[in-house]
């Protein structure tokens, strides 16, 4: 068993089809039969069956894939890994954000970083906080910026780097713009935009669970901007990351204040795996995030 077996074998199971193997990796139809064949005689173990168009995987094949990805995943990272330590000058960092880093601390940064090191490939992938946590654990990507509160994994080193507050926002239009500080009652009446999901939305559902409240939800969107945007045009009010709405506010389009009884202990993090190196690419941009951050 090798790896150019193992490619073979889970790109097989990811496209079902022998004739898409042999396209999608450059291969002749009769040569990944052979290595897929070889590998079977090598186990000793029937892989999957293909009958017409159904595919399926044995117990041992569902075993070998699961093995595989984990070892090609591995593969990769150990040659980014090399490639970084022969030149730091050349490479890829695989970066992983929750959405308010990657719209409102990474910008200048990978902006400075690309202008000072312009043959190193950025690569930013957007997503919730766990589905970060989960990519960085799976080897996909090198490390990750995100929002989070009270994040604990016993694999991954959590470095904060700056405090993430949450505020309450409104029209200048709205009748809580008359009102010098904010109590519970104010929301029970109110109509909330708030965001669908993420660890933003967690952290409102956490503190109206505790506040004993349901907010009254009018709409929820994916876009912070979007939220803003509505909340400007007197729709509604949100909760949001203070750091989030500073633009909207600085302008004068919005108005914030602090959100009552909540305690503010979320953080904007770096997060990587304990066991993976820090490569001088990886220090490199490290540096220059907690620099302008």
């Amino acid at each position: 068993m090798n790896i150019h077996q193992l490619q073979i074998f889970q790109k097989l199971v990811q496209v079902k089809s022998i004739t898409k193997v042999a396209n999608q990796l450059g291969l002749k139809q009769p040569t990944v039969s052979f290595h897929l064949k070889k590998l079977e005689e090598e186990l000793g173990l029937s892989l999957y069956s293909k009958r017409a168009d159904d595919f399926s995987l044995t117990p041992a094949g569902k075993t070998l894939y699961n093995y595989a990805s984990e070892i090609l995943s591995l593969v990769s990272e150990v040659d980014r890994v090399m490639k970084d330590y022969q030149s730091f000058k050349r490479g890829e960092l695989l970066i992983g954000a929750s959405h308010i880093p990657a719209n409102y601390i990474l910008p200048p940064v990978l902006s400075t970083f690309t202008e000072a090191n312009p043959n190193i490939h950025l690569s930013l992938t957007v997503q919730s906080t766990p589905s970060i946590i989960e990519l960085i654990k799976e080897k996909e990507i090198d490390f990750g910026v995100v929002s989070e509160q009270n994040l604990y994994d016993e694999a991954i080193a959590i470095h904060r780097i700056v405090g993430d507050e949450l505020t309450v926002i409104f029209s200048k239009q709205h009748e809580l713009a008359q009102k010098p500080d904010l109590t519970i009652d104010d929301f029970k009446d109110q109509a909330f935009i708030l965001h669908k999901q993420g660890s933003t939305r967690e952290m409102i559902n956490g503190w109206a669970k505790q506040e004993n409240i349901k907010l009254p939800l009018k709409m929820e969107l994916s876009s912070i901007e979007a939220i803003c945007t509505m909340v400007r045009m007197n729709t509604g009010i949100s909760i949001i990351s203070k750091r989030a709405a500073e633009f909207f506010i600085e302008r004068g389009d919005l108005l914030a204040q602090p959100v009552p009884n909540m305690e503010n202990n979320r953080n904007i993090s770096l997060v990587y795996r304990k066991d993976r190196p820090i490569t001088p690419i990886m220090q490199q941009f490290i540096n220059s995030l907690f620099q302008q951050t």
